[in-house]
């Protein structure tokens, strides 16, 4: 990798969080989209949409909490 190029984050293979469901609706282009990022980049949708909103939400200042050893949040 060029030293110019940003190194982006990449969701987990098999993140092991407890989970719920989020209904939502997404524009037909953000769904194309992301089905080929998830193919081009051998992940999943589940771990995809997480981590983005994990950044979304970082980034506006509301951090996740840190898992402690068993997996929940602090």
């Amino acid at each position: 990798m060029d030293a110019t190029e940003k190194t982006v984050a990449m969701p987990p293979q098999r993140p092991r969080f407890e989970r719920v469901q989020l209904n939502t609706r997404v524009r037909v282009e953000i769904e194309q989209m992301l089905q080929r990022f998830v193919v081009d980049h051998n992940t999943t949708l589940q771990g995809s949409v997480d981590l983005a909103l994990a950044e979304f939400l970082e980034a506006r200042g509301y951090p996740l909490p840190q898992p402690t050893d068993d997996g929940r949040s602090r």
